[in-house]
């Protein structure tokens, strides 16, 4: 059986999820579904806009919800406080919680991602699997991460799509970092910096789609024949224009290539203090 995908919107961005949804319907298989779950903006006729996209998709409100997250928070006040304040804590606790209800595995995407070609393989992962960007972007000084915390950090870690085995998640971990006095310096890259951690602290087998076919870095020209997907970070007014790519033709195509993710090392560090000191 194939993880169900879940993705997290806001009433701001229903109409570009006019567009990219269906492009993730596309890609499922017969008993796959793609769950939606909102930020508390929408209405019950906003809702209602995103059933009818497709029969595969269920919507869960916050309203909705709301009891059930809620009750299983009850003893981890910090994520309760941090729920309440940041809208992104539903992708790093309403999510997996719901999630593991359904089955093992899950899979999220951000709505700003445009699933192009070939993108069968992302929705079917068994393995964990993240989506690698163009830099180490944590909500904490790498130093601290690596040197005061000892963690292990996926190296480039972007939280807009992601493979995740339910039984690694660890909300009395979410609760400790939460927690803590210099962990959310950064406070919009937070809840990716934890979903980092969470992987870091797994024990088993992590991938990243290969950084040239799905595309997590801005400034991006748009696509070519080598591209699978975008993440349009900081670029979704160009969602209209690259939704139907055209291909030349006589191009050879490729399959999905994942590789093998590595953690964040010293030399990592060394390299992203050297070009700090370089850009100042």
């Amino acid at each position: 059986m194939n993880p169900n995908i879940y993705t997290l919107l806001c009433k701001r961005d229903l109409e570009m999820a006019k567009i990219t949804l269906p492009k993730i319907i596309q890609f499922l298989s017969q008993d796959q579904k793609l769950i939606v779950i909102d930020d508390g903006s929408f209405s019950e006729e906003n809702a209602h806009e995103v059933r009818s996209i497709s029969p595969k998709i269920t919507v869960i409100l916050r309203s909705q919800r709301e009891q059930l997250i809620t009750t299983i928070l009850s003893k981890h006040p910090n994520c309760l406080r941090y729920r309440e304040s940041f809208p992104l804590a539903f992708k790093l606790l309403d999510v997996p919680l719901l999630a593991m209800n359904e089955s093992p595995r899950f899979i999220f995407t951000d709505g700003d991602i445009l699933y192009l070609k070939k993108c069968e393989a992302y929705f079917q992962r068994k393995e964990n699997t993240y989506l690698i960007t163009d830099g180490i972007k944590l909500s904490f000084t790498l130093r601290d991460g690596l040197f005061k915390y000892k963690w292990k950090i996926p190296l480039q870690f972007n939280s807009g799509y992601f493979s995740y085995h339910t039984d690694e998640f660890d909300l009395d971990f979410i609760e400790y970092y939460l927690g803590l006095p210099d962990v959310r310096k950064i406070n919009w890259l937070s809840e990716q910096s934890c979903w980092a951690l969470l992987f870091g602290r797994s024990k088993k087998r992590i991938d990243c789609p290969d950084i040239n076919q799905f595309i997590c870095r801005n400034p991006y020209k748009g696509p070519d024949e080598t591209t699978f997907a975008i993440h349009l970070i900081g670029l979704k007014d160009k969602v209209v224009d690259w939704q139907d790519p055209v291909y030349k033709s006589g191009y050879e195509e490729n399959d999905p290539i994942f590789n093998q993710a590595r953690n964040v090392g010293k030399m990592d560090w060394i390299k992203k203090q050297f070009q700090r000191h370089i850009s100042l």
